[in-house]
């Protein structure tokens, strides 16, 4: 499939001509419950205009966007935590069909959520998303007498600490899974660092031209060459027109020992340099798709001005 550069405006349903009926509501598949933190970031992207169709599996999501059972798939990509999510990069190799078309940028807070009659000192299990757990290393490094087990996602760990009825369990997951399952709050923002953020990114069966002049970011997936400077001549066409990469990280393929890599870089939407840089890359590697083009999340962090 030949894939040119492309991005999208914003993510929200066209209005209806004059007379015509309303347009059909957005539906956006995210992994876990309702209530989970990924819907955070499906009302960030599309305000309340969206249609929330939870899936038990980042594979179900992906494959409800290919064959057009929604509208939109959604995936967390990277913590500013613990990195990247590994399964994330894999479907978005997998699933060749889908457009990268939205990223957006969730502040993760993390709340001990119990039954009410509950208390710190008895909780013994701590349900969530592995991904979540993981950044309450601190926490449960502090209160060893917690043992950290994975759910499906935040929303769905508080479901179980409903249903299980003990007041020994307790879930990591945001407010609105507190308000939705009536638990109650035993410690606030439980996660190991105030400032941690998770970016989404959003896939779509077409890509969504964006207008002139906007901040944007392309994703490209590809495997090298086995031969020495390989990699450098993967950057070369971007430092070559100073464009900068925002994102790179690697995956195993099939093959053993021989990896894929995916690579983010920014610029202006209308820039004829990002174009004339994918060729380049394209030219460098054995193997090479373009992922998407994009409006970057105006919530995306600056980085630092020093270490």
């Amino acid at each position: 499939m030949t894939r040119t550069p492309a991005s999208q405006s914003v993510l929200s349903p066209e209005p209806a001509p004059h007379g015509a009926a309303a347009p059909a509501r957005i539906r956006v598949a995210f992994q876990g419950e309702p209530g989970a933190i990924s819907e955070e970031a499906i009302v960030r992207l599309w305000g309340g205009t969206a249609e929330s169709v939870p899936m038990r599996s980042f594979d179900d999501v992906m494959e409800a966007a290919q064959f057009g059972r929604v509208d939109y798939g959604l995936l967390p990509i990277e913590s500013t935590l613990i990195g990247g999510v590994d399964v994330a990069y894999d479907l978005l190799a997998l699933y060749d069909e889908l457009w990268v078309v939205a990223e957006t940028v969730v502040a993760i807070h993390l709340n001990l959520l119990a039954l009410p009659g509950a208390t710190l000192s008895s909780i013994r299990m701590l349900r969530s998303h592995p991904i979540m757990l993981a950044q309450c290393a601190y926490f449960l490094e502090r209160h060893r007498q917690i043992r950290a087990y994975p759910s499906w996602d935040t929303a769905g760990a508080a479901r179980e600490v409903i249903e299980r009825g003990d007041r020994t369990w307790a879930a990591a997951a945001g407010p609105l899974a507190a308000d939705r399952f009536g638990l109650v709050t035993l410690a606030e923002r439980i996660e190991d660092r105030s400032d941690t953020m998770m970016r989404f990114l959003a896939v779509a069966p077409e890509p969504t031209p964006l207008g002139p002049g906007v901040p944007a970011r392309t994703a490209v997936l590809c495997i090298l060459p086995q031969r020495a400077g390989a990699l450098l001549q993967l950057f070369e066409p971007l430092a070559g027109r100073a464009l900068n990469v925002s994102h790179f990280t690697s995956r195993p393929t099939r093959d053993p020992w021989r990896y894929q890599y995916f690579l983010e870089f920014e610029h202006i939407s209308d820039d004829p340099r990002a174009a004339e840089a994918v060729r380049a890359i394209r030219h460098a590697c054995t193997v090479s798709r373009l992922l998407g083009t994009f409006a970057q999340s105006p919530d995306t962090p600056e980085p630092p001005a020093q270490l």
